[in-house]
């Protein structure tokens, strides 16, 4: 499979951890860019245009503020995407990739010419965690436990029809990539949605790319969108945020696996999320985040 040349990028920018903007993991993407992203993402010879989402200020709500951030981000991205722009989301959490699923449904077009819909988008989603719980499932009330349901609209129905072009996402099309922190039940909960999964552990050097390689040679995806949550990345490379742990994916594992992403799928979006750079090791992780980011694109824009 052959993906488009990528000719330029829009670097968008969303510093928001459930609608509040520069909280914690809020301030990841404002941190990679003082770490010189837009600068190693120009070396490539590709212009390169930045984008902030805006503010919410109209509501205190956490859901309703939340949501409003989605809305803004799939009219940015459905906005780049139609004027040529490949995205490059720096997303404060998780539930950023609603946003941007929705905005490249919404885009009318993938790398083709083709139109996007949730039954044909694929995804490759890297993080420690699950993602799928739903309000129902959830104990810790973290608004951020849900993006994956939130994609395949497994909750919050009504409101999804308010992002736009917004469409349920198969999870036959979706491949995880690193999971490893996760209880009894919400791995039992994982193999009942019966998407793939890519296990990471502490124990035991996984061939994250290997495996992912044979994963994407077995799905056959098209347009597909990457998530990169920073905490699929292993402890020993710095803490990405409060929930880093051991069994992730080292540097070369990230590239590699990014690798085969561009070799055997449609690339139409490259999201960064979920980044605190309170941590240990902030510096460490920023550059690793760049480095895969501009490795990532660089084989795209020679695709």
């Amino acid at each position: 499979m052959r993906a488009q040349v990528v000719k330029s990028l829009s670097v968008i920018v969303s510093p928001f951890h459930v609608g509040i903007r520069g909280s914690k993991t809020g301030a990841g993407p404002l941190f990679l860019q003082q770490h010189g992203l837009i600068p190693a993402l120009e070396e490539l010879g590709l212009p390169v245009r930045r984008v902030e989402v805006e503010p919410v200020d109209e509501t205190e709500d956490e859901v309703a503020r939340s949501f409003e951030v989605l809305r803004r981000t799939a009219r940015v991205v459905a906005q780049e995407r139609r004027a040529g722009n490949f995205p490059v989301v720096l997303s404060g959490d998780c539930s950023g990739a609603v946003g941007v699923a929705a905005g490249i449904i919404a885009s009318g077009a993938d790398v083709d010419g083709g139109a996007v819909d949730g039954a044909r988008l694929g995804c490759v989603w890297f993080d420690a965690h699950d993602d799928i719980h739903t309000p129902d499932t959830l104990t810790s009330g973290y608004g951020d436990s849900m993006p994956i349901s939130l994609l395949a609209g497994r909750c919050y129905k009504r409101l999804l029809q308010t992002v736009p072009g917004h469409q349920p996402l198969s999870l036959d099309n979706l491949v995880h990539v690193g999971m490893r922190d996760v209880t009894d039940e919400e791995r039992a909960r994982v193999v009942d949605a019966g998407f793939d999964v890519i296990w990471g552990d502490a124990e035991t050097k996984v061939d994250f790319k290997g495996e992912l390689g044979r994963a994407l040679q077995r799905m056959q995806l098209g347009p597909t969108m990457v998530h990169l949550d920073l905490d699929s990345l292993d402890l020993s490379l710095g803490k990405a945020n409060r929930f880093g742990t051991a069994g992730g994916l080292l540097e070369d594992d990230i590239t590699g696996c990014l690798d085969e992403v561009a070799s055997r799928t449609e690339p139409v979006s490259l999201t960064i999320a979920s980044f605190d750079p309170s941590y240990d090791g902030a510096d460490n992780i920023a550059r690793v985040a760049i480095r895969a980011a501009q490795t990532f694109l660089a084989a795209l824009s020679k695709a």
